[in-house]
């Protein structure tokens, strides 16, 4: 592994890397005031509290004897603040990875003013460096951030508090997650889960080998949901396919169940990154299979609605008895069932409480063949072999028929010619370029880079990269008064559509169950000072999440490329779609409550969480509670510091009637370029309503069929 300047292998692979997996960008230079400014910043975050701070928290967790929270515990707890030598390294590198180039210049240009006394002064009304002054005063300063009336300090506020508690609980040997009681599995339970025989490796070509072949019927830009459905079909109707993938080709057994190094080798930029406002944190996989090797096993059929409307707009295909059976043949190929189906504390929850209010609920179908899946990682991949991606199914299919396969391979640029595609330029393992030839070109890179492939390769059709839908989550935390353990067990078997048709349109939220580790729980949770931090954090284990999924109708949201070919994403919640999270926030409240949480928490700056008194039932009608949810709706989601993340890109590609509102036909051939291909998710005309996993398989399906039947035409026309 190539280190960069100023830092050593020892610190950064104990940090972030494993250096058996692959991971190339440089951390952002600080100077040394910058590093010194963002160590105190980080140390003001999460620091050690003082005798008063403890005492109080000693009385509120330990006020009666329980075997959650000890005293000793929790006076050790808070007297760690956990910052060690490598901690400024690894914030280095997360501003690197988690904010946009124009973002990190401005952050960067903050840690400089904050260097300085005039500079503090501009921002925090003090005469005197921010280093100097006290834990007290600059406590004050980010909670006067909070709440400020200008959206760019509270983003501020913001980008510099996910730094900081990032930073300090991503280190995976922390004292702190052990006195939490947070604990990961060891290498022999995780063998315990295992497929025996864990699946064989998949080969994938050299760069000498590929150069030894550089002609096929098919190229296939991306593995995930879109191009590895199209690689097998097409593999299996006789055709010659070679699949290129951006990402990583990582098996089961060098698959890493740590959050950071899991992130750092399977997603784009290495994890979560913001949108250019920062109001929308992103996770897209990058990885061998795609969003299939790292999503949650969800598997939830397109609605008749949202068929329905795609069929208005001239899309008759998707009310059709094909797609309906397209759907059906994803179901059985990837074994998506409810069966076999464990519900770890939180799925449980909501469905408890789902049932307690009237409300919809049902199990989320996995595709794990009706085998159980108590994996809790597999974000970072299944390290069991149990999940169906396309990595075990349909790319195996594309195995099984001849097809190859390439990692760390970029395309640059579809080649053509008259009109026509003649085949692709590839960046192999970031040394050579690459021109590899085919009749027909599938671009399945997912909808945040299959539009900078069709850009790269000259089409001008003016909707690519246009029309991004993100399906916006919030997210609710019930705490209740045993523990709940979210970050064991499986991961999203239950759902409620109680609020999925809040517009009367088929617009609003799913209620799903996410699995939070600690880091991300850190960086979820607002920070409202350290003290309050640091008790949110003791009582990790009693919290349960549901997670606000939104249809998002009509966002202001594009993806574009600055002149280095890095994503700009420019996303803005609607107002329309601020009411369905709202709902959907509402919602989830009153589930965990009539669940018996005993306190409840909202993504909200200005909405502290509610808390039941020792005396008080815990009930959806207690007065109190009503006026706190009636709080919570009055205030909504303003356009920074909302909290709201995605991890489901699409429709940046659409599909449609005329190329004045999509770019690509209803086969998924572009309008611009014969036998060039789209099929991913951002094929879709709106927003799914669902986890995309298995719509985006059986458009895929469709695809591949529409390929295979213009080249049984074309055969039969000779």
């Amino acid at each position: 592994m190539t280190v960069p300047e100023g830092t050593t292998e020892a610190s950064i692979a104990s940090v972030i890397y494993d250096p058996n997996l692959f991971y190339v960008n440089p951390p952002v230079e600080l100077s040394a005031a910058q590093a010194e400014t963002l160590e105190v910043i980080i140390r003001t975050i999460v620091p050690s509290l003082t005798q008063e701070e403890e005492d109080q928290i000693v009385a509120r967790l330990c006020r009666k004897p329980n075997p959650l929270h000890t005293p000793e515990t929790v006076r050790e707890f808070c007297r760690l603040d956990g910052f060690t030598e490598e901690s400024v390294e690894y914030a280095k590198y997360f501003i690197y990875r988690a904010i946009p180039l124009e973002k990190r210049s401005e952050l960067l240009a903050v840690l400089s003013i904050l260097s300085t006394t005039p500079g503090t002064f501009a921002l925090t009304s003090h005469l005197r460096q921010f280093k100097n002054l006290t834990q007290a005063e600059r406590e004050a300063v980010f909670l006067g951030w909070k709440d400020s009336y200008i959206p760019q300090i509270r983003n501020l506020y913001k980008a510099l508090v996910t730094v900081s508690v990032y930073t300090i609980y991503a280190a995976q040997e922390s004292a702190l997650h052990n006195l939490i009681g947070y604990k990961i599995p060891t290498k022999e339970e995780e063998k315990a889960k295992y497929l025996d025989p864990v699946p064989e490796r998949l080969k994938m070509l050299t760069l000498e080998e590929l150069k030894q072949s550089l002609h096929y019927d098919a190229i296939v830009v991306g593995s995930g949901a879109g191009g590895g459905v199209v690689a097998g079909e097409l593999a299996k109707s006789g055709k010659s396919v070679l699949v290129i993938e951006k990402g990583r080709y990582i098996h089961e057994e060098d698959m890493i169940q740590k959050e950071d190094t899991g992130y750092a080798n399977m997603y784009e930029t290495g994890g979560a990154f913001t949108s250019l406002s920062g109001s929308m944190n992103i996770f897209a996989g990058s990885v061998f299979g795609g969003g299939t090797t790292v999503n949650w096993s969800a598997c939830l059929k397109l609605q008749h609605f949202v068929r329905e409307d795609w069929a208005r707009q001239g899309l008759t295909h998707f009310t059709s008895p094909k797609f309906s059976n397209d759907l059906d043949r994803v179901f059985e190929r990837i074994g998506a069932t409810a069966k076999g189906i464990n519900h770890n504390g939180p799925n449980q929850i909501l469905l408890d409480g789902a049932s307690k209010l009237g409300y919809h609920h049902a199990d989320i179908p996995q595709n794990t063949g009706g085998r159980a899946h108590d994996c809790a990682f597999c974000f970072t991949g299944c390290k069991a072999g149990v999940k169906n991606g396309t990595m075990n199914t349909w790319l195996r299919d594309a195995a099984d028929n001849n097809a190859r396969f390439i990692s760390q391979t970029k395309v640059l640029r579809v080649l053509t010619e008259k009109g026509k595609v003649t085949g692709v330029e590839c960046l192999v393992n970031n040394r050579e370029v690459v021109k590899v030839y085919a009749n027909t070109v599938v671009v399945s890179a997912g909808s945040l880079q299959t539009p900078g492939v069709l850009l790269r390769s000259g089409l001008t059709n003016k909707n690519i990269g246009q029309n991004l839908r993100l399906h916006p989550c919030s997210i609710v935390y019930g705490f209740f008064d045993h523990n709940v353990d979210m970050h064991s067990g499986s991961i999203m078997t239950a759902v409620s559509n109680v609020a999925e048709n809040v517009d009367g349109e088929g617009y609003g939220v799913k209620l799903e169950v996410p699995l939070t580790h600690i880091p991300s729980f850190a960086t979820i949770q607002v920070w409202r000072g350290a003290a309050a931090h640091k008790e949110a954090m003791l009582k990790y284990r009693q919290a349960s999440p549901i997670i606000v999924i939104t249809r998002d109708k009509d966002p202001n949201s594009k993806v574009r490329y600055d002149g280095n070919d890095n994503m700009i994403i420019d996303y803005d919640v609607s107002d329309h779609d601020k009411i369905s999270i709202v709902e959907g926030i509402i919602h989830a409240c009153k589930i965990t409550v009539a669940a018996g949480a005993r306190s409840v928490s909202v993504i909200m700056f200005a909405v502290e969480p509610f808390e039941f008194a020792d005396d008080e039932e815990s009930r959806t009608d207690n007065p109190r509670f009503v006026k706190w949810l009636a709080r919570v709706k009055k205030n909504g989601l303003p356009r920074y510091g909302s909290g709201i993340f995605s991890a489901h890109q699409m429709s940046t590609c659409r599909m449609g009637i005329s190329p004045s509102v999509s770019v690509t036909k209803p086969t998924g051939e572009t309008w611009e370029i014969k036998n060039l291909y789209v099929a991913d998710a951002s094929l879709f005309p709106t927003a799914s309503g669902v986890n995309p996993m298995v719509t985006t398989e059986a458009v895929a399906l469709h695809v591949a069929d529409c390929i295979n039947e213009k080249s049984r035409e074309n055969v039969a026309k000779l």
